[in-house]
């Protein structure tokens, strides 16, 4: 919440922009404050966090699409062409067993259903996978949602708007199930023994703070950006959390992508609907809007053209998301792309520009240029209230002073991201707050890192005993 009203609250302070009235992309704030190094970085940062949202969820996606042509097919097949370790066409279809008991099958049934291996092309546990396929599930997503991409922004509002109310009900579905699965099937242990992939999975999940500035954009005047965050953010964390326990309690395997385990064969009717619902209504509807923002971003920071952009944004992610389809590789995607990619770029960046926005000295080199590094008599324009910017030289923790004009803090924007009281300690919360982020994402990345080496050294033969 503080990383994403922040940013906002920067860019509303950019000159003329004071009530958002230039299209300012995410990576034209770098651009203002740390200039054309600052931009770069945020270029390729911003590039790498899209592309991991877009092709993690094409790829959950096309997983659960595969089981829903399962759910319609009259032979309840699904199919995929393998390209390695050779050329070959695959046919896949749940256990006979399990197809036959379905339309009765018991809550203890389903339990026990559960616990085989019933998602399309997933071999049994213990059999290493090193197939590379295209299923006939990804292509069928791709048709469907490419067309999509291609719109403008202000033209994918009412899809997401679908969207939005397709989340709301179909959550209360998955609960529901939850509940009528039974809430006492598995216990949830207060420590786990792996937490190499926890980190970067909670920092994928809340990586919407890089789009922030493209709905800046596109609201209207009078929506209110910190509630609308702030609103957006308690909620979706509850939601969470009453998914996470109730669907770990009612679910002994639920690893990987949890949307499999809802699809199957081994779910109700109207839970596997609803997982086809929510996968293509929430997860599916959300590419276009990620592939639209990407092209936007690549254009206003002039890294390419309308064309180029277009395939980088669009077609790029479908050509190679494919091969994260089969075995561990998604998690690893998700894992690796949050504690490399989507957390600095969401959550360190964006408050970091907010100290040099609030006049802060060395948070990036003065000689990388930006109108706010070493321009100190710039005329800034804030809803119309113009003032000069004489000091721009504060320290990263210091508390402002409560009617000293000369202080950024003191300046109101439209945002507001602090309440009146704490306003005046806006810089040290954002240091706060981007100091034990920052911790947290290396502390992630060098368990995940760890526990990747550890893990390659032991399939290669080697003991990991002193790891």
């Amino acid at each position: 919440g503080f990383a994403a009203t922040f940013l906002v609250d920067t860019m509303a302070r950019i000159p003329e922009n004071g009530r958002f009235q230039r299209r300012i992309e995410f990576v034209n704030i770098f651009e203002e404050y740390w200039g054309m190094k600052g931009m770069y970085i945020a270029q390729v940062g911003f590039i790498m966090n899209m592309m991991a949202q877009i092709c993690s969820s094409i790829v959950s996606n096309a997983q659960v699409m595969d089981s829903f042509i399962v759910f319609l097919s009259p032979y309840s097949s699904t199919y995929a062409l393998q390209l390695w370790p050779s050329l070959d066409f695959l046919t896949w279809k749940p256990p006979k067993e399990m197809l036959d008991r379905a339309p009765t099958m018991s809550m203890a049934e389903a339990t026990n259903c559960h616990r085989t291996n019933v998602v399309p092309f997933r071999l049994e546990d213990g059999v290493s996978e090193n197939r590379v396929i295209i299923s006939f599930g990804y292509i069928l997503l791709g048709v469907l949602l490419i067309p999509m991409s291609l719109m403008n922004l202000d033209e994918n509002i009412f899809i997401q708007k679908i969207s939005f109310y397709m989340m709301v009900f179909l959550s209360l579905e998955f609960l529901f199930q939850f509940y009528m699965q039974g809430l006492d099937t598995h216990s949830i242990p207060a420590f786990g023994t792996n937490y190499s992939h926890v980190m970067g999975s909670i920092v994928f999940n809340y990586a919407f703070i890089a789009v922030i500035p493209s709905w800046v954009n596109e609201k209207r005047p009078d929506v209110s950006v910190r509630n609308t965050v702030w609103v957006s953010t308690i909620a979706s964390t509850v939601l969470y959390a009453l998914i996470g326990i109730m669907g770990a309690v009612a679910y002994e395997r639920a690893e990987g992508n949890f949307l499999n385990k809802l699809s199957n064969v081994c779910s109700p009717t109207v839970t596997r609907v609803s997982a086809f619902l929510f996968a293509f209504g929430m997860i599916g509807l959300g590419i276009p809007f990620a592939a639209i923002v990407t092209r936007y971003n690549m254009l206003v920071g002039r890294m390419c053209g309308p064309s180029a952009s277009s395939f980088w944004a669009i077609y790029f992610p479908w050509l190679i998301s494919w091969v994260f389809y089969t075995g561990g590789l998604f998690g690893e995607l998700i894992a690796w792309s949050g504690d490399v990619a989507i957390g600095p770029i969401n959550f360190v960046l964006p408050l970091l520009i907010t100290l040099t926005a609030l006049g802060v000295r060395g948070v990036v080199p003065d000689s990388w240029g930006g109108w706010a590094m070493g321009r100190q008599s710039a005329l800034l324009e804030f809803g119309g209230a113009s003032v000069r910017d004489e000091r721009m030289n504060a320290l990263s923790m210091q508390v402002a002073k409560e009617g000293d004009d000369t202080d950024p803090v003191n300046r109101e924007t439209v945002v507001e991201p602090l309440p009146a009281t704490l306003k005046i300690y806006h810089r040290p919360i954002a240091t706060v707050t981007a100091c034990i982020l920052g911790v947290m994402m290396i502390i992630s990345l060098a368990s995940h890192s760890h526990h990747f080496v550890a893990a390659a050294l032991q399939n290669a033969g080697f003991g990991t005993k002193q790891w």
